[in-house]
């Protein structure tokens, strides 16, 4: 019994290094051993089966399957434990052993099951958050993204950088190419900026041909150097497939945060259509001191 218990808990605390990990894998572990402690002080005649489900539908959902079915496996082996120190007599010595397989069983469908719905949820969360075309972020999830950004940087007075822009002549590859072409193009904008980008940043399509990138913690001078090769990425993916679309880019550098979303949004949106209206396929940049535009520098194309 007690090698099944020591294996039990190996398999619990197998793949936890994190410190964090460790620490909650730890504190579920407390429970269930506080559970098996009170199932063997208040006797046989109480059940405290169902007690046991917290610790184990706790490691399911927030450590994940690993650590739900090892739970699983040690209150299984606290339960028949309490059970047997409790005194509890069985008529056939197989009893004890057959219950807590059952038991043993139930823990592990009810982890089973929390696992899949969990699943289920950060899926359906993944699917809202996401433009179905190009696989990047939609417009909630960026602005989602962007406010709390906002807060950081306003918090802690740090820079960081937003992009945003739109494909020009679009259009004329849709009517003369069709639709399915049309999609392509917007797959392969989703592609480039998923492979330019870093992993803390947040690319997405905003609607139509309007994508956005968020580059938090982006001073100018890394920023003077990312948005023209992100640009000249995204030149080369359209001249390579034979596509006559180039790219109105407006891109800000804030470096002093003090102002709300729809400022941020607005002052970028703004600078992206001057681009458009003065001939489109150009990058303009600025470095902004803060979001009424009032301390920048002056507007120069990269």
């Amino acid at each position: 019994m007690k090698a099944g218990f020591a294996r039990g808990l190996a398999a619990a605390l197998a793949g936890f290094s994190s410190r964090h990990a460790r620490i909650a894998l730890g504190g579920v572990l407390a429970g269930a051993l506080l559970v098996g402690v009170l199932d063997f002080l208040t006797g046989i005649e109480l059940s405290f089966s169902l007690f046991y489900l917290g610790p184990v539908a706790i490691a399911a959902w927030y450590l994940g399957p690993r650590a739900g079915y090892g739970i699983a496996l040690i209150s299984a082996l606290l339960w028949v434990i309490a059970d047997l120190a409790g005194g509890h007599q069985y008529s056939q010595q197989w009893m004890p052993l057959w219950n807590s397989i059952i038991r043993l069983a139930f823990f592990v469908m009810v982890t089973a099951l929390l696992v899949r719905l969990k699943d289920a949820l950060n899926a359906k969360e993944v699917l809202a958050n996401t433009d179905h075309l190009t696989r990047l972020s939609n417009r909630r999830a960026f602005n989602e993204r962007l406010e709390l950004e906002l807060k950081r940087a306003v918090r802690y007075r740090q820079a960081f950088t937003l992009v945003c822009f739109d494909l020009d002549n679009f259009k004329q590859v849709n009517d003369s190419m069709g639709h399915d072409a049309g999609d392509e193009l917007l797959k392969c904008v989703g592609a480039v900026l998923a492979n330019h980008t870093r992993d803390v940043d947040v690319a997405a399509r905003l609607g139509g041909d309007e994508f956005a990138v968020l580059f938090p913690l982006m001073e100018p001078e890394a920023a003077g150097n990312a948005l023209p090769k992100l640009r000249s990425a995204l030149l080369a993916a359209m001249e390579q497939r034979g596509w006559p679309v180039t790219f109105s880019i407006g891109a800000i550098t804030f470096v002093r945060p003090s102002g709300t979303l729809r400022d941020v949004l607005k002052a970028v949106d703004e600078l992206m259509y001057k681009v458009k209206k003065q001939g489109k396929n150009d990058l303009w940049y600025k470095v902004c001191f803060d979001y009424g535009l009032k301390e920048c520098t002056e507007r120069r194309c990269v």
